[in-house]
């Protein structure tokens, strides 16, 4: 993820933690703050005939998801699959199963597969599933907060993995 393309994804991570994005009593999720964003998102691509931003965002998503399902399981002293696994059990919507499924597969590179084949398959379904990982995200930032680790150091270091993996995946410039 590039300088220009981690940081939609930390404006979304850091409205997750504000507590208007939590609330139930909304008539569409794309009411929240963090829905707003993803809508502007999906509205901009559709303007330029693309799927960049939102593909952006489901990497980023993803990829933090991950990330913080890591660190919330080692502070509960659980493996990552036992955690991953427990998640799983704790919902029983489709799009939380997706969410689920997601996160596991970014540990083999079939995440944005997962995402991808969604989007190709239904739109409202994966607009679903970055809602619910955005949930899940400001959920596990809170959650690491109430234990003792402030919100902006873990956003600091979700900002820095993001920025990592970018850098990983742009190709080396030669000369």
């Amino acid at each position: 993820m590039s300088e220009l393309t981690h940081v939609p994804v930390m404006e979304l991570l850091r409205a997750s933690i504000d507590p208007a994005s939590h609330r139930k009593d909304v008539v569409s999720k794309l009411d929240l703050p963090t829905g707003r964003l993803i809508a502007a998102a999906a509205h901009a691509d559709a303007d330029d005939s693309g799927a960049d931003r939102l593909a952006n965002l489901a990497g980023g998503l993803a990829l933090a998801a991950l990330g913080l399902s890591a660190e919330v399981a080692s502070r509960g002293e659980k493996t990552l699959d036992k955690f991953l696994a427990g998640l799983e059990q704790a919902g029983d919507d489709e799009v939380h199963k997706l969410m689920v499924e997601t996160i596991r597969g970014m540990l083999d590179d079939q995440g944005v597969e997962i995402m991808g084949r969604t989007l190709a398959q239904d739109q409202t379904r994966f607009l679903d599933l970055l809602l619910a990982l955005t949930t899940y995200c400001g959920t596990s930032i809170l959650s690491l907060q109430a234990i003792g680790t402030p919100a902006d150091i873990t956003l600091t270091d979700l900002e820095d993995a993001l920025r990592d993996a970018g850098d990983e995946a742009e190709p080396a410039v030669t000369s």
